[in-house]
């Protein structure tokens, strides 16, 4: 494949009518040159087309910029990562007292607070709004003890964030503007609905490909917005910041933004994820992988999702490639995997491995596998039927508008891990049965990168 923008934009094109997907916007940073491409519309009531300068919310992708504002104030000695979070927030809280007391910045990071972190109650508009949201937490429970293990944690990112805006003396929106989206070189980034406002911008779809609606709900929760609930941004502002932590921590303006210590620290790998998941290891924000199974992490990174919207971005310093990809609903997961295969093994001579493969025969014990596996966002029910096992996905009140009740059957891999795809969708998703109770059963599911604790 030629990288050429003509190339890119035909394969954008055609991928997101395969896969369902309105509009995407894609660029990518490759021998030394920007190319972008646009597809599809922001919405499929207006039928506005997408251009390479229309506003995505990049969802979590924002743990990075969040990571980063925490890495320059521990260089400032504002900040701690293996300090307690009460060293900053004193009256910090969860329902667990003990676990409240030994959960610091780091645990934060790298998603092993084990804070039930799926908590996206909405703590208002104005400017004490993250501090509000944090206060909330009194009530929430662990899934794990801190430290214990890798689940993803959205609550962990808006607790960093009030100690940013605690050590900053700014909100969370004025210190990720000031500090990382102007410096960098990237104004149209806009945290707040009245800053994207100013430009063209997506809209959600929530459904199934093939049957979309434009979402009722624009945006997450605005106190969740370190986790990623609120950021929109072009694509090529998401490669602005790559490119930043490709050099170093120096923005392709000059600008110095992050040591390249700081830097290597968010690429050091933390935490490993279960094995074969979709994600290799945790550094400091940082989602790592290894793609050419040397046993070095050297792709880096992070994906985003909200209310019917869906962003990637990956990067890989050696050939000083990046990839950012952001989309508006359906089957975003399976352009993602067709453009990243194409564009890295072309530009950097890897490409992300496939998934793994069910089986050939057998069937792991059902007995220590079934049962319900919970966490604040809902459940995960595994059966037995017709001799598989199927899990029944059934999300909390709050969480109906993000993803209704599903059934996915399960194919095993090996004794502990087993895959499953969602009707309509093309990678399957991994379900790891980890840990043992008093009786000898599993005691957690890990899927969705998150663990769900047996109920």
């Amino acid at each position: 494949m030629s990288l050429s923008p003509a190339r890119l934009r035909g394969m954008l094109d055609t991928l997101t009518r395969q896969y369902g997907v309105p509009g995407a916007s894609l660029a990518v940073w490759s021998g030394g040159e920007m190319k972008e491409a646009a597809a599809g519309v922001c919405n499929i009531e207006t039928k506005v087309p997408v251009t390479t300068e229309t506003l995505f919310q990049i969802g979590s992708i924002t743990k990075l910029y969040t990571t980063v504002l925490a890495m320059q104030l521990v260089e400032e000695g504002k900040l701690d990562l293996d300090r307690p979070v009460r060293d900053i927030i004193p009256d910090f809280a969860v329902a667990d007292e003990e676990a409240a007391a030994r959960i610091t910045l780091r645990h934060l990071l790298n998603h092993t607070s084990g804070i039930d972190g799926d908590f996206f109650e909405d703590a208002g508009r104005g400017e004490d709004r993250v501090g509000n949201y944090v206060r909330l937490l009194k009530d929430v429970a662990q899934i794990h003890p801190p430290g214990q293990m890798f689940s993803y944690c959205n609550a962990g990112f808006v607790v960093a964030g009030r100690m940013i805006e605690l050590a900053t003396g700014k909100t969370w929106d004025k210190a990720i503007r000031e500090r990382i989206a102007k410096p960098i070189g990237t104004p149209a980034f806009s945290t707040l609905p009245e800053q994207a406002m100013r430009y063209q911008t997506a809209i959600g779809h929530v459904g199934a490909p093939g049957a979309l609606a434009v979402t009722p709900i624009t945006y997450l929760a605005q106190s969740n917005a370190p986790a990623g609930s609120m950021p929109m941004a072009k694509a090529s502002d998401v490669i602005a910041f790559a490119r930043m932590m490709m050099n170093d921590g120096v923005a392709a303006n000059d600008t110095p933004i992050l040591s390249a210590e700081s830097v290597h620290q968010m690429h050091l790998r933390t935490v490993t994820c279960p094995p074969q998941m979709n994600i290799d290891a945790i550094g400091l924000g940082s989602f790592l992988w290894d793609w050419n199974g040397d046993g070095h992490y050297d792709v880096f990174g992070h994906d985003g999702s909200t209310i019917g919207q869906a962003a990637w971005l990956r990067y890989h310093t050696e050939s000083e490639t990046a990839v950012a990809l952001l989309t508006n609903g359906g089957n975003g997961k399976g352009l993602a995997d067709e453009m990243l295969a194409a564009i890295f093994s072309d530009s950097a001579g890897i490409a992300p491995p496939e998934p793994p493969a069910p089986a050939r025969e057998g069937m792991p014990e059902p007995a220590r596998l079934t049962g319900t596996y919970g966490k604040a966002s809902g459940t995960v029910e595994i059966s037995l039927k017709d001799g598989a096992l199927v899990a029944l996905h059934r999300p909390a009140p709050d969480f109906a508008a993000l993803q209704g009740t599903y059934t996915v059957e399960l194919k095993p891999v090996n004794e502990t891990l087993f895959i499953g795809t969602m009707q309509g969708y093309t990678r399957p998703a991994t379900y790891h049965f980890l840990g043992e109770d008093d009786q000898g059963r599993a005691l957690y599911l890990h899927t969705g990168a998150r663990a769900h604790r047996r109920v």
